[in-house]
Order: structure tokens, then C-alpha cells, then sequence
């Protein structure tokens, strides 16, 4: 299939079990890129970039009866997010992570030590239904903090789903794609990020996974046809093929295979329940069960499976919710 341009490309995008989601019978389809002119992040997606952590002042109603309970300083990113956001929360504490209980909306959440103090990353999925949900941490000296967390209604944007004749030529029609993510692709990429180790293989911040960030197939999209209606759960990142992929932290690749929809796919391990997802990619540069480091080439770009053009399609799941992959990054500057 011949390029006809980097900006100008779209890709669609599914996995099953949450990465990428499609609806049951005239609601299931393949995702879609954007079809508007391409997004620059550059100037906005900064590695250093600060991300406004809110500093939440807990008042004697939050405490145990003691008084003289010494409380330590915990943050959040925010305290209104959005469906697909990051919530990041931190605590000063000297304390072991296995000292520390932590719930949002009902979801246990896990803690990994970070400098002074204990860090921990919450993930809104797409479908997480609007409202306050409360955040509960338990201290080892019997403290207990409370805080109301808002999750708002993302505005998608909704558009075409888009199917070229090349791409019928190849085999990858509406009926088809579908049926691949049904009972290929979705299933074994599902069961790839069903896997959760309480341990955190990092112990930095996250990185791109590219050099240059162009963002030409925005995460969340909604694409709608005859044949159903998806939702596009990564970023799709300009990228010619043969551009170097990168690790965006220590991890443990725990998935490397050639899809027919997907393309060839390489699924890194983070520990935590977070998992990052590179798709359509030309040539992979690890195996499975491969220890990868912050910053290794772990992939070269391409075009491969269900794309209209090289690119790089990338995508976040955190403990099973599927999150912008952009906002996530900034948000874990934090870190």
C-alpha cells in the first residue's frame, strides 16, 4: 500500500477486555483514526513537563479519634478527572507499602516506594460511569484519609469508520476485522494484560516511546458504521517506518506476535497492573519474557495489520482500565 503522507493517514485500533472496547451486536466494530489534520504535541509533551499536584489538608473529621496522630503530606493529581485520565496519588511516609491500604470507588490500590515517599497509579477507564468516587487511605498508625474524587464525562469525538479498498484487498473488510478481534487478536492480547504482580519493575518516571511526538489518531475517538460502533483506546503517533520504538519504562515483555488485525505487537509489563501496547510494527527487537530497561529499542515502526499508513499505534492499560496514553505520561512526570 503506498504512503501518501505522514499526517495525513488514519488507523483503527481494537482489543478486546478493555483496551480498546466494542459493544455486542450492531455495536462492535474496528477502531478508526482521525481523519483531520495531524495534532503537533511537541510543544506540549515535553519529558520534563510538571504536572499541578493538588495537596489535600486533612481535617480532624478524616483522622482516627487520636489527635495526636501525626498526619503525613499526601497529594493527587487532580481532583476532578475525566474518563480515560490518570489519577496519581502520593504519600510522604517512611512506611513499607504493605503498611498502606488504599481504595478508590471500591478498587484496592497498590503502592510502590518512590524516593520519600510512596506513589500510586489509578487508571479511569472510558466506560468508568460519572460521579464522585470516594479515595480511602489507611495509615499503619491507624489514621484514615478520605477524599471525594469527581470522574466527569468525556466529550468523544465521533466519526466514520473508514475501510480502504487496499485494505478489503488485503483480507481486512468490516465483517472480517471483527471476527479477527473475536477470536484471535482480542482474546490473546486480553489475556496478556490479565496478568497482575503487586511489585513495580520501575522505579522512574515514564517516558515516549518515540523521539518526536505527533498524536494523528487522538486516544477515545468513537468510530461509527453499518457494522457497529468502536472506540479508538490509544494514541496513534506519526512515525515512518523503521523509526525506532522505545520502552517507556523497566519492564518485562510479556508479548511478541505478528496479528492479523493488530499487526505485529509487542506488550511490556510495568508491574502494578500497568501494561504498555505498540501495534503495526515493522520488526520487533525482544522476545518474550525479555527484562527491557527505560529507553531501549525494543521495536521499529511500521505498517502492518489493519493501518492505512506507518505509524505507531500506542496504548496504556492500568489495572485493567484502558487510559490516554498521552495524559498518562504527564501525569507520571509527577513521580
Amino acid at each position: 500500500m503506498k504512503n501518501k503522507g505522514k499526517l495525513g493517514f488514519f488507523c483503527f485500533v481494537l482489543i478486546l477486555g478493555g483496551v480498546v472496547l466494542f459493544a455486542a451486536k450492531n455495536e462492535g466494530g474496528p477502531a478508526s483514526l482521525n481523519s483531520g489534520p495531524a495534532i503537533s504535541q511537541e510543544k506540549n509533551l515535553s519529558q520534563n513537563s510538571s504536572v499541578n499536584l493538588s495537596q489535600m489538608k486533612l481535617s480532624q473529621n478524616n483522622l482516627s479519634q487520636n489527635s495526636s496522630v501525626k498526619v503525613p503530606e499526601i497529594v493527587v493529581s487532580s481532583e476532578t478527572l475525566e474518563q480515560g485520565d490518570t489519577l496519581l496519588v502520593k504519600i510522604e511516609t517512611d512506611a513499607e507499602t504493605t503498611e498502606i491500604n488504599g481504595n478508590f470507588g471500591g478498587q484496592k490500590i497498590y503502592f510502590f516506594r518512590r524516593g520519600n515517599f510512596l506513589a500510586s497509579v489509578v487508571g479511569v477507564g472510558t466506560k468508568k460511569e460519572p460521579g464522585n468516587y470516594e479515595l480511602s487511605i489507611g495509615l499503619p498508625d491507624g489514621a484514615q484519609y478520605k477524599k471525594q474524587i469527581k470522574v466527569e464525562k468525556t466529550a468523544w469525538r465521533v466519526r466514520k469508520l473508514k475501510v480502504t479498498k487496499e485494505l478489503e484487498e488485503k483480507g481486512l473488510t468490516q465483517t472480517k476485522i471483527i471476527e479477527n478481534l473475536s477470536l484471535r487478536d482480542g482474546p490473546l492480547v486480553k489475556a496478556a494484560v490479565s496478568s497482575f504482580s503487586p511489585e513495580a519493575y520501575f522505579d522512574k518516571p515514564f517516558i515516549y516511546p518515540l523521539k518526536k511526538i505527533i498524536d494523528v489518531g487522538p486516544f477515545g475517538d468513537i468510530r461509527e458504521s453499518p457494522s457497529g460502533t468502536v472506540q479508538h483506546l490509544g494514541a496513534d503517533l506519526d512515525a515512518d517506518t523503521g523509526t525506532p520504538v522505545f520502552s517507556i519504562n523497566d519492564g518485562v515483555v510479556v508479548f511478541v506476535k505478528d496479528l492479523p488485525t493488530y499487526g505485529k505487537t509487542i506488550i511490556v509489563d510495568h508491574g502494578l497492573g500497568i501494561f504498555s501496547l505498540y501495534l503495526h510494527l515493522d520488526e520487533f527487537k525482544v522476545k518474550e519474557s525479555q527484562k527491557t530497561n527505560r529507553g531501549d529499542i525494543i521495536a521499529l515502526s511500521g505498517n502492518t495489520g489493519y493501518s492505512i499508513g506507518p505509524h505507531l499505534h500506542f496504548s496504556i492499560k492500568a489495572q485493567g482500565a484502558s487510559v490516554d496514553p498521552i495524559k498518562f505520561i504527564k501525569t507520571l512526570t509527577g513521580l
